[in-house]
């Protein structure tokens, strides 16, 4: 099956860790130009640009990009310090999010808006500028967006404002796939089910009887798998679809 990614560049939101590592390293093996967006994990982000910047992953190429995607004025500077080093950025991956725990009165105010700000916010205006770009130039792109079953199912540990972001992600990636349909520009979504990343490892080993109970496929992803599918909705092997949010999550939806 043909990719046809080799030589294309992406943007990769929240880049330097859990998922983002993923899929940072699964773009790079096609051959892709990578912009490891980060936000306060610089070390971890150069180390990923080092690992990319390799003969493991011929024709890759990777730099590290600052930047809150939660912050309006640093959203062109992320865009722009890509595009200076390897050309127009062809894919965008919102992959950065932000998720408190706890119960529904134990929020604030504050820790809802910051979630919003990172998990809805922040990918309006990451593509609303990437879109903007791809008008000005009368070309093509492609979005994927990082959402989660929770959208669907919520969490059984207790991340409302979580959630409820990743609903409105949903409704975002229709909504704006609907509008850019007719001029090429793709934009889909992922939702995947418990990944085995640094943050869930931890709960993992905590509740692992009852989580496996849940999932059909008796175990949860590896970050690698959702790569994987990112890599295929960032394809042309995907050419087709706009507008969607596919299942990752072992049978758990199942919808």
């Amino acid at each position: 099956m043909k990719l046809n990614l080799e030589g294309k560049v992406a943007l990769v939101t929240g880049g330097s860790r859990g998922i983002g590592v993923a899929i940072c390293r699964a773009l790079a093996a096609e051959g892709m130009k990578v912009g490891v967006n980060y936000r306060k994990s610089k070390d971890a982000a150069e180390a990923l640009v080092a690992e990319i910047n390799t003969d493991q992953y011929p024709g890759a190429a990777a730099i590290a990009v600052p930047g809150d995607v939660g912050t309006a004025v640093e959203i062109a500077p992320m865009f722009d310090a890509l595009e200076a080093e390897y050309g127009q950025v062809d894919i965008l991956v919102n992959n950065a999010a932000y998720c408190p725990g706890g119960p529904l009165d134990s929020y604030t105010k504050e820790e809802w808006e910051l979630t919003f700000s990172v998990n809805v916010t922040g990918v309006f205006l990451a593509t609303q500028h990437f879109v903007k770009q791809l008008r000005a130039k009368g070309i093509t792109g492609n979005v994927v967006n990082i959402s989660s079953q929770a959208a669907f199912l919520g969490s059984t540990s207790g991340h409302l404002p979580y959630d409820s972001s990743k609903g409105a992600l949903n409704s975002m990636t229709v909504a704006i796939a609907r509008e850019t349909a007719s001029e090429g520009i793709r934009v889909n979504a992922v939702a995947p089910g418990m990944v085995m990343t640094e943050m869930v490892a931890r709960l993992w080993e905590q509740k692992k009887d009852f989580y496996l109970s849940r999932i059909p496929m008796g175990r949860i992803a590896e970050p690698e798998e959702i790569a994987n599918i990112v890599v295929f909705l960032a394809s042309d092997a995907s050419s087709f679809m706009t507008g969607t949010t596919l299942d990752a999550t072992g049978g758990l939806m199942m919808r």
